[in-house]
């Protein structure tokens, strides 16, 4: 929807996919330009040539990386039904950038959302379900690790290794599970001491089934508040 990379280019009866295969050099099309196809300037030559040839490009087709001054424009450009956000200092689409940034923010929420919640009910549940031993073992891992100044930690991790989308996931995954474990600890705690789970129990059910298959559905409160 939002590139600069035509969805399909027809040139001398034959068929490119640019969108799909990636890097195609403008010389396949005949463009005198070093490096790769320009499609917008392409789409102009067809229509003056009155040839043959074709392309479609996307709805939006500007790139949140492309240096788009080499067309004619200029940085800070004002909002139009060109580029509808503008440009900005280096001459690059502004509503394209958004755009592709909204994409991995809400990405990047989702993923750490699920994964939160996955230790967090996980062991939680173990520490809810088990008791014990278990349970006073990972409630001294869980105070210890919450009395780390995780900015700190999250600082000197990303200047021993090179940050990239996976590994702030990571790091903020080992930083954020630890709310949902209390919950979900308190949640296992409590329905492991009815009936449905000593009935359960004595069907031969084995823990992991009688923990996530009867026990789990009847502790969604804190997972759906």
């Amino acid at each position: 929807m939002i590139n600069n990379k035509a969805i399909v280019v027809k040139y001398n009866d034959t068929y490119y996919f640019p969108i799909l295969t990636g890097y195609i050099s403008g010389k396949t099309f005949g463009q005198d330009v070093p490096g790769e196809a320009k499609y917008r300037p392409l789409r102009d030559s067809f229509k003056e040539s009155k040839s043959n040839n074709w392309l479609i490009l996307p709805p939006y087709p500007y790139s949140p990386y492309e240096d788009i001054t080499s067309d004619g424009n200029k940085m800070y450009e004002a909002p139009s039904s060109k580029h509808w956000l503008g440009t900005d200092n280096t001459g690059r689409d502004v509503f394209s950038r958004l755009c592709y940034a909204f994409n991995i923010s809400i990405s990047f929420a989702l993923i750490l959302t699920v994964l939160n919640y996955l230790f967090g009910i996980l062991i939680g549940g173990c520490m809810g379900y088990y008791g014990g031993k278990f349970d006073l073992f990972f409630q001294r891992i869980i105070e210890i690790w919450s009395s780390l100044p995780m900015l700190f930690v999250i600082i000197i991790i990303s200047s021993i290794i090179k940050p990239s989308f996976f590994l702030l996931i990571g790091i903020y995954t080992l930083v954020n599970w630890i709310s949902m474990t209390y919950l979900m600890r308190a949640e296992f705690y409590r329905e492991k001491s009815k009936d449905y789970v000593a009935a359960a129990l004595s069907m031969g059910q084995s823990d992991f089934k009688v923990m996530f298959k009867h026990i789990l559905p009847n502790s969604l409160v804190p997972i759906i508040t």
